[in-house]
């Protein structure tokens, strides 16, 4: 049960991508400063346009024959400040040759990422399926057993299933299928609320945050999640939302909304009816606009958080500050996210499912990956809350990389609660 998890006692090291301490270029940056040369071109160019006429204007040339050296002179000064060297044209070409340099740099910093980020899937990819094979050839002739052979391809490397997703194009045809599934509307049914184990304490480490969302993925409910309100010292509040992980693997119409549609439409950045059940149940349990709120979600709770946060920033409706996600495929739908909101993406290095998305996570300030190794070795167990992610959870909280204490220190509100009211709610699907 989740109540019952164990810290290890010995963390172990971390790989740390992204977050504070991360690398990106910040191509934003070098589109507005282009627009701005742009805007510069465009005033200066229509000045210049405006003040050619005057070297014909009526009044000026009817000026020739009584001064012609006055005019002569007045024309050469306004023709050098116009057209001459560091004239006003010059400074217009010039402001419009930096705004297409400008722009040109960041598409080609943009195109240069995305291209990292495919090589290395596909070179990583090439170097770890000869490993999984020798596994799963290993293991099949062992037991003679294919789906014992394919867990043991898995486990040995789960990194060769970016490739093997990337290779087959199930992005695209996971999108394409979500857009025509009935996916109906999501309803959060109040279950009461929760005082037992760590439902009934406020989290002090990353680790309680990731042991109360165990004993949310524990409940009997399917599509169980909870809304927890921490009173701080002095009054102030903060909110963690725990969602829970897939439960049904269901292809078709079904009430169960950890279902295999929620998943598929988060999976390419869709909003879903679990979504919606979230938002709601955050606002039956009082939840204000003000309110900073946390979501944390394991594997198909993490996709539906960060889609959940980028949706409620963006209009308003909650200030979502923190996201945390445990064995989640999130490479494709976390850059979508406002800067204001800090990621902790927990991933273990032996699951499989954080690959399901077939890309890396991207590394930006605002999101931060964190992997290392636990598990028991099978493909339940390493994507297991209790047996992977709580000790993952250990070994980032053990850890000194400067994202990960960027984002802690960030998060410290929410881990000085004198008081914590959990509530529960089913979020279930109606068509």
């Amino acid at each position: 049960m989740g109540a019952q998890v164990r810290a290890d006692p010995a963390p172990r090291p971390v790989d740390v991508t992204g977050g504070a301490g991360g690398f990106e270029a910040h191509t934003e940056e070098l589109d507005v400063l282009a627009r701005r040369f742009g805007g510069v071109a465009g005033d200066c160019l229509g000045s210049s346009m405006t003040l050619h006429g005057y070297l014909v204007d009526g009044a000026v040339t009817a000026s020739a024959p009584f001064d012609p050296v006055g005019w002569a002179q007045f024309e050469a000064e306004l023709v050098g400040a116009l057209d001459g060297l560091h004239g006003l044209s010059w400074v217009g070409l010039r402001c419009g040759a930096l705004d297409g340099e400008l722009r040109a740099a960041a598409a080609a910093y943009r195109a240069v990422d995305h291209l990292g980020r495919a090589l290395h899937d596909e070179v990583l990819g090439l170097v770890r399926v000869p490993r999984a094979l020798v596994a799963a050839g290993r293991e099949l002739a062992r037991t003679h057993d294919p789906l014992a052979a394919a867990q043991a391809g898995i486990a040995a490397d789960p990194g060769v299933v970016d490739h093997v997703v990337d290779q087959l194009g199930l992005p695209a045809l996971i999108a394409g299928a979500s857009a025509v599934l009935p996916d109906g509307h999501g309803v959060a049914r109040p279950l009461g609320t929760d005082a037992v184990g760590p439902a009934g304490r406020p989290p002090r480490r990353l680790t309680d945050v990731v042991g109360d969302l165990a004993q949310r993925n524990d409940d009997t409910h399917d599509g169980a999640i909870d809304v927890r309100i921490i009173t701080l010292p002095g009054g102030g509040r903060r909110v963690i939302v725990d969602i829970t992980g897939t439960k049904s693997w269901s292809p078709g119409p079904t009430s169960d909304i950890t279902s295999l549609t929620t998943n598929g439409r988060a999976l390419v950045g869709r909003s879903t009816a679990y979504e919606q059940g979230v938002l709601s149940a955050m606002h039956r349990a009082g939840v204000r606009p003000d309110d900073d709120v946390m979501l944390v979600g394991h594997s198909e709770g993490g996709m539906v958080a960060v889609t959940t946060a980028r949706d409620a920033v963006r209009t308003g409706r909650f200030h979502v500050t923190h996201v945390i996600t445990a064995g989640s495929p999130i490479g494709r739908t976390a850059g979508e996210l406002p800067r204001s909101v800090k990621v902790l993406a927990l991933e273990n290095a032996r699951d499989v499912v954080p690959h399901l998305d077939g890309t890396a996570n991207p590394d930006r300030p605002n999101v931060t990956t964190v992997t290392s190794a636990r598990g028991d070795g099978t493909v339940e167990g390493d994507h297991s809350l209790d047996t992977a992610y709580h000790r993952v959870a250990l070994d980032a909280q053990a850890s000194g990389n400067a994202s990960v204490r960027d984002f802690l220190v960030g998060a410290d509100d929410y881990f000085r609660g004198t008081h914590v009211t959990t509530h529960v709610y089913q979020v279930v699907r109606h068509y």
